[in-house]
């Protein structure tokens, strides 16, 4: 099989699974007890936090790690929110966002009576400055959006809309886990960030919230020790030690693969110039530049995804967190398209290990494809 889904999880790379090996070998102590064992789990722990903190431009102190991308969402929204709901009730997303943060905003909604608003969106499912400041409430303490779409690969003009809501001292959350490691994110526009190691390289559940040091946030479990509070159970240093050392490496090579990765895609568009049946979604430039988001018109998602699996090729129909869920994208609909089109998308993504060769096989099949139906 030909691995292109690499938006839904990365294989670990030889160093991550190197380091995980080591750590979980020698340093595999509690790291909050306090012999020199346990010692010596928390000064890797420590040196791991600021590989995560230099790669966010941030300080150590203000990186939380968590057991996915999911649960660091989650934990930060409900955190920021109950500890500044007494200044409004009001957050503000989009529809396209990934379920975790339409989980943590309904957590809110039905448990401590927030108001969520919906940005609309434009056809590529940018948020304009303009469109924001239409939604924008005078309760509104918080606003979510993520800095590259999971589904259709747009990114978001971060510094854009972080100045707007600056100028009017409301926080802002922006999910990375997509763009982490891969584009550069303009944390001194937010307020908290989230991000995740299997998406770059390194183990599945590790994950990690950046919160700004000046900003309160309240614990979703009260009495925990870890995390200064902001997570309960023993951390696990060895897949921490892992993350750290898959960020440490795709950072490192985040220019040069980030432009290879560019042109692989553009081969494949350039294949299907003038194609009418094929269509890109997404904005054409302001992207993950190893992401498509394509729909074959006459054929569903998941039709064309079999398919391609039943030809050696693992892709996906959306996000890889939507898998049973029947319904159309959610985030193809904010655009406009309508049930039909929705159902037709596909998601194919490039990373580490995918060739032009690779790309030139994938062309012919989905060729093939076309042709037969």
């Amino acid at each position: 099989m030909i691995y292109l889904d690499y938006s839904a999880t990365t294989p670990m790379s030889p160093v991550a699974i190197e380091t995980y090996t080591h750590v979980a070998s020698e340093y595999f102590a509690n790291s909050r007890s306090i012999h020199t064992n346990g010692q010596e789990s928390e000064d890797v722990l420590e040196l791991s936090r600021h590989t995560i903190a230099q790669a966010l431009n941030c300080n150590k102190h203000e990186v939380y790690f968590t057991g996915s991308g999911s649960e660091a969402t989650f934990l930060a929204l409900v955190g920021l929110a109950l500890a500044h709901s007494e200044k409004g009730k009001t957050i503000i997303t989009t529809k396209g966002e990934h379920h975790s943060v339409h989980q943590a905003l309904a957590y809110l909604r039905d448990h401590h009576d927030f108001t969520i608003l919906y940005v609309p969106v434009n056809e590529f499912g940018e948020v304009t400055v303009a469109s924001l400041l239409s939604t924008l409430t005078a309760d509104t303490i918080l606003v979510s959006i993520g800095h590259a779409n999971s589904e259709i690969g747009t990114v978001q003009d971060i510094r854009a809309i972080g100045q707007v809501l600056m100028e009017k001292n409301i926080l802002f959350h922006c999910d990375c886990v997509q763009s982490f490691t891969k584009l550069p994110i303009p944390i001194d526009f937010l307020t908290s960030v989230t991000v995740s190691a299997h998406k770059c390289y390194g183990p599945k559940g590790v994950g990690a919230a950046f919160i700004r040091n000046q900003v309160a946030w309240h614990p979703f479990l009260h009495g925990t020790t870890h995390e200064r509070g902001f997570r309960a159970g023993t951390v696990d240093v060895p897949a921490i030690a892992s993350f750290a050392a898959a960020t440490e490496e795709s950072s490192s090579q985040k220019d040069a693969e980030m432009t290879r990765l560019q042109s692989l895609r553009q081969q494949f568009v350039n294949a299907f110039s003038g194609e009418d049946r094929l269509v890109l979604e997404g904005h054409p430039i302001n992207r993950l530049p190893f992401h498509l988001a394509i729909r074959v018109k006459g054929i569903e998602g998941q039709l064309m995804m079999l398919e391609c699996s039943r030809r050696g090729f693992s892709i996906s129909t959306g996000t890889a967190c939507r898998v049973g869920d029947t319904n159309p994208s959610s985030t193809l609909l904010s655009l406009g398209r309508t049930k039909e089109q929705a159902y037709e998308l596909i998601r194919i993504t490039f990373g580490r290990w995918t060739t032009n060769e690779d790309v030139d096989k994938l062309i012919k099949c989905i060729r093939d494809i076309m042709a037969v139906y």
